[in-house]
């Protein structure tokens, strides 16, 4: 799954997830938690280096699902579905966390891409 391709398609509301991270790998040699959690956040802090270009090469059939209070930037999201050939683009009420805090809405619109 990629939410996002680079950092600058992020909110601002960002920083606590940094801070947060930061403190994770300072304790993450000494503790598996904070290491699983270090591990968790530097997925959302680390630019993932995804070029737009290389979304052209995605083949399947994909769904870009993002919430309507993401931290990914609307026009982000938006450009992220526009370069994968076959992707539909479906926006929940909700944040990034959709798919826990929505699981009726987000299951939903798996379903109908499912059988679409």
């Amino acid at each position: 799954m990629i939410s996002n391709f680079k950092l600058i398609g992020l909110k601002k509301g960002q920083i606590p997830i940094e801070i947060g991270y930061k403190i994770a790998m300072r304790f993450a040699e000494k503790s598996e938690s904070a290491r699983l959690n270090a591990e968790m956040l530097g997925l959302m802090v680390n630019d993932p280096n995804v070029k737009p270009e290389d979304l052209a090469l995605i083949q399947a059939k994909t769904l870009v699902i993002a919430g309507t209070r993401d931290v990914i930037k609307e026009e982000h999201t938006r450009l992220i579905a526009s370069r994968i050939p076959r992707s539909e683009l479906a926006f929940i009420k909700g944040n990034h966390f959709i798919a826990n805090k929505q699981p009726g809405r987000f299951n939903q619109a798996v379903l109908e891409f499912l059988k679409g």
